[in-house]
Formats: structure tokens, sequence, C-alpha cells
């Protein structure tokens, strides 16, 4: 189950089943001005680095150049995008018992 205790921050418990490897994720869109991000999370559970728990974005430039991969474990900014639509996914890639809350935050900084 997952919760929004308070805007933009998601709780995540229960118990999983799905295999490792297979993806669950929440999706949220936003468009962005063309500069410089970085994505923060005060509390990563499993740290920022982790394929376990964490954030995922693309960008789909406006000028059709494709998507790119631009947030992701061990790479979440600063990261200098063009202007476009960017789908960020909370992902859970882990199997048993899940409490894990997480507050993603996407800075520009330029």
């Amino acid at each position: 189950m997952v919760t929004e205790p308070s805007p933009g921050t998601y709780r995540f418990k229960g118990s999983t089943k799905t295999e490792v490897s297979s993806w669950a994720n929440l999706i949220s869109k936003v468009h962005l001005e063309a500069g410089t991000y970085t994505m923060e999370g005060t509390d990563w559970p499993l740290g920022s680095t982790s394929w376990l728990f964490g954030v995922q974005a693309t960008l789909i430039p406006d000028d059709g150049s494709g998507r790119i991969d631009v947030f992701r474990p061990s790479h979440y900014g600063p990261e200098p995008v063009k202007a476009g639509l960017l789908e960020c996914q909370i992902f859970i890639n882990t199997t048993g018992e899940v409490d894990m809350t997480l507050t993603p935050r996407l800075y520009k900084i330029d």
C-alpha cells in the first residue's frame, strides 16, 4: 500500500511477493524549463545508490531529440537538461516486508 502522509512524501508499507527484478513504481510527470537540476531525497531509506528502492527519471525533450535518462541511483545530479517532460518513477525492486518513506525533491539550480 502507498500513502501520502504529507504532500510529496510517500510511504510504502506492506508485503511484496513480486520477484526481484520486476518493478513496481509510482509515476509522476512534470514539464521542465531548460536548466540545471538536482534531485534530493532527505530520507533515501536504502541510500542514494540503491536500485532496490529509489527514483528514476527520464526526460522527453520538447525538441524531439529522444528520451534521456537523467536521474537514477548513483546519479541524482546536478544535471543540465533541455526543456521537456520529466517522467519520474519511484520504484520498489525488492521482496518481503516493506515499510519505507521517501520525500524526493527536484531543484532547479540555474
